[in-house]
C-alpha cells in the first residue's frame, strides 16, 4: 500500500511519541520539549480571539496536526487531509456551526504545543491520554476523541499469558517505558487498580525504549512489552514495517482501550464544551467505531477505559 510505503521512513520518529506528551507518571502534561515561548498577557489572548472571529460572527479555530501519523491523521495519495481524528474533528466541525475549524500545514508534536501555548493554535490532536495535569493546564472535552487500544508483545509460543493480569501472575519483567509515556501511564493505571498483582514498572529517560523494546522481547533480554496496537500493526505486523523482522518471532495480544482528546487552550472552555457535547452524540450515534473500524480495521473502544 503507497501510504504505508510513504509513511515508513519517518514513522519511527513521527509516531512513537504520540502518547509520550509529559515528563510524569501520568501523561497528559505538556510537552517535555524545552522550547522558549513567550507568555502572552490577558490583552494579547482578547486581541488573538478577537481576530479569530469573522464578520459573520463565526470563530475560527486553528487545529496543529502531525504530518505521516497514519491512521490518525496524514494526506492520502491524492493530498488530501484525513485519518480517524481529522474525519471526527470534521464531523464535529459540521456541527457546530459557530465554529470553522482550520487545517493548515503539519508541524512536529512540539510545535505543536509550543503553538498551544503562545496561542498560535486551538487545538492540538495527538492521540492524547488524559491526565489531571493535562486537564489543569488546558481545556479538555469530557468525552473523547477516540481510544487507543493497547495491549502486550510476548515471545511466540509464551503459555498462559494473554494479558496484564497473567504477565503479573507469571512474573514476567516488563520492557522499560519512557518517563511520561503514554504506555507507562496505562501500567501505573492497572497497578492502582491491582495492587494485590502488580506489575513491576521500569522508568527510563531513553526515547531509545520504545523501538529497543521489540528487540528485546524478541531476543529475550525482556519478557514483555506493552504497545499501541495501531502502531504494533504498522511497525512490525505490516511486511513494509520498520520492524517486521521480529514479525515471526512475536505474538500481540490487545488488553485495554484508552480514551484520547483533543488539547485545547485553557482560555476556550465554551469550545471544549461544544466539541464534547458533539463527541457524546457521535459515539452514541455510533459513528466514532464506524471511523475506528473504517481507519483502524477494528473497533478502539471495544474495552471499557477509564
Amino acid at each position: 500500500m503507497k501510504i504505508r510505503k510513504y509513511i515508513k521512513k519517518t514513522i519511527a520518529i513521527g509516531l512513537i511519541f504520540t502518547l509520550a506528551l509529559s515528563s510524569t507518571a501520568c501523561t497528559k502534561k505538556t510537552e517535555g520539549a524545552k522550547v522558549a515561548v513567550k507568555e502572552e498577557t490577558q490583552d494579547e489572548k482578547t486581541d488573538l480571539k478577537d481576530d479569530a472571529e469573522g464578520s459573520d460572527g463565526v470563530q475560527k479555530i486553528k487545529v496543529a496536526w502531525q504530518t505521516n501519523s497514519y491512521p490518525l491523521q496524514y494526506e492520502d495519495e491524492d493530498g488530501n487531509l484525513t485519518g480517524y481524528e481529522i474525519e471526527v474533528l470534521k464531523l464535529v466541525d459540521e456541527a457546530l456551526p459557530q465554529y470553522e475549524f482550520e487545517f493548515g500545514e503539519p508541524t512536529s508534536q512540539d510545535a505543536q504545543y509550543a503553538g498551544l501555548s503562545a496561542g498560535k493554535y486551538d487545538l492540538v490532536i495527538s492521540n492524547a491520554f488524559y491526565t489531571e495535569e493535562r486537564d489543569k493546564a488546558y481545556a479538555l472535552p469530557e468525552n473523547p476523541l477516540g481510544a487507543s487500544l493497547v495491549g502486550i508483545i510476548l515471545p511466540k509460543g509464551t503459555e498462559g499469558v494473554t494479558d496484564f493480569a497473567s504477565a503479573a501472575e507469571a512474573g514476567l519483567k516488563l520492557s522499560p517505558i519512557l518517563a511520561g509515556d503514554g504506555l507507562y501511564y496505562v501500567v501505573y493505571k492497572y497497578n492502582e487498580e491491582n495492587p494485590d498483582n502488580p506489575i513491576e514498572l521500569e522508568a527510563t529517560d531513553s526515547a531509545d525504549s520504545f523501538m529497543n523494546s521489540i528487540g528485546w522481547v524478541a531476543e529475550g533480554r525482556y519478557d514483555f512489552a506493552v504497545w499501541p496496537k495501531n502502531y504494533y500493526e504498522q511497525l512490525v505486523t505490516s511486511e513494509d514495517g520498520e520492524l517486521h523482522d521480529y514479525d515471526e518471532k512475536l505474538d500481540f495480544y490487545d488488553c485495554r482501550s484508552v480514551y484520547t482528546y483533543p488539547i485545547i487552550r485553557k482560555d476556550e472552555p465554551e469550545v471544549a464544551e461544544a466539541i464534547s457535547e458533539v463527541l457524546g452524540k457521535l459515539r452514541e450515534e455510533g459513528k466514532l467505531t464506524e471511523l475506528s473500524e473504517k481507519f483502524y480495521g477494528y473497533d478502539a473502544f471495544k474495552y471499557d477505559s477509564e
